[in-house]
């Protein structure tokens, strides 16, 4: 079978970088497992590139897939003024041009991560699943028109996504959450003597702080910071270098972008990962994050802000909660966690790999719309 996989994100780009680690692997699990795989993707990035190597090195996967980039006319990214309407309108005018000559095809199937994809493509009744990581309201409006289609199917990346769309699992709706990349991320059992803590992610999500200053701030007023060491990886690039310049303790580290293969390294001989975020809808409800289940395949232990989506994850006995705004909970959560990590017993993460998640997307393609019935013989 076939997989035009269809995203209106800024390839290559840091500032959409988990969206773009999201595409690729997940393209590069459908090439795994012998699909042939188009990306229909528009150049509306500065550095945005027609060379297929360059996307490969710049997200590291270098599996065989075709591209199709397409020419990106449209006002966001070149208006400055009215951004967010800017690119509702750029996203609307780019899904509606891509998706107008694609025609019904029992051998090929649409996967996508835009709502307007998956609302042009339901009204043509053409087989497609959209791939949900968050809600808006007028998002919460085209799934519910796209969802009249019987060829239409969903993916939820948590069960609260599933709840506020008011939709009910079925042969067309699923919940999956995120997953890690065994073939990047592993544990090493020759852990170094001396805990090292890591923080990987952006450093801020729509503008504002995610909580690094003051976890910095909590560890080096802590003993910890005698014994431990404290890791931050992650952009934008001016708040990484902003920090090397606030921070010079021995203990702390400011690695600013990194790649994916070198920051695996660091997190197989490390012990306890940081999970974080801001404080909106988004973060309480409608988050998967890879990086937990990165710290997992990696061996470690997780601290986590406390959120209805992060106590929704699985394993839930490997993370320790604390509240970002008060010093003692963080550092109850990171004692907890150090003294936890030679005393539990080990999970099975082969449950958490993407290879297991797409033999559960396959089957989910692969499963009969709601409403059709087989053909009699």
């Amino acid at each position: 079978m076939n997989i035009t996989y269809i995203t209106y994100q800024g390839i290559p780009s840091y500032n959409t970088f988990a969206f773009g680690i999201c595409t690729f692997s997940t393209i590069k699990q459908f090439v795994k497992n012998n699909f042939k795989v188009n990306l229909i993707f528009p150049l509306r990035e500065k550095n945005a590139t027609t060379s297929i190597s360059e996307l490969q090195d710049f997200y590291e996967m270098h599996l065989d897939f075709d591209i199709n980039p397409t020419k990106h006319y449209l006002p966001f990214g070149r208006v400055k003024i009215f951004e967010k309407y800017m690119y509702i309108i750029s996203h609307i005018l780019w899904a509606y041009y891509v998706t107008r000559k694609i025609k019904k095809n029992e051998t090929s199937i649409i996967f996508t991560l835009s709502d307007w994809v998956f609302y042009f493509l339901s009204r043509k009744n053409i087989r497609v699943i959209y791939e949900c990581h968050d809600l808006t309201n007028i998002r919460k409006k085209l799934v519910s028109k796209s969802m009249t289609s019987n060829n239409s199917k969903i993916i939820c990346i948590n069960k609260y996504i599933k709840e506020d769309l008011d939709l009910k699992e079925s042969s067309n709706v699923i919940v999956l959450q995120n997953g890690y990349d065994e073939d990047i991320f592993y544990h090493n059992p020759e852990k170094n003597e001396k805990m090292k803590i890591i923080y990987s992610g952006n450093l801020q999500r729509f503008g504002k702080n995610r909580g690094v200053y003051e976890i910095i701030e909590y560890f080096l007023e802590s003993r910890f910071s005698d014994i431990f060491e404290l890791h931050i990886f992650g952009g934008p690039d001016e708040i990484a270098n902003n920090l090397k310049k606030q921070f010079k303790e021995d203990s702390v580290y400011i690695h600013g972008h990194t790649k994916r293969s070198e920051l695996s390294k660091i997190l197989s001989v490390s012990h306890i990962g940081i999970l974080t975020n801001v404080d909106s809808i988004h973060a309480q409800r409608h988050t998967s994050p890879v990086k937990y289940y990165e710290y997992l395949g990696s061996g470690m232990k997780v601290i986590a802000t406390n959120s209805l989506a992060h106590k929704e994850l699985p394993f839930q006995n490997e993370i320790n909660y604390f509240d970002l705004k008060d010093k003692q909970s963080f550092l109850e959560a990171l004692e907890a966690a150090s003294k936890a990590y030679d005393n539990t017993e080990k999970i099975d993460i082969s449950v958490l790999t993407l290879e297991y998640r797409m033999s559960r997307v396959i089957d989910f393609i692969e499963a009969r719309p709601e409403g059709l019935e087989p053909s009699t013989p």
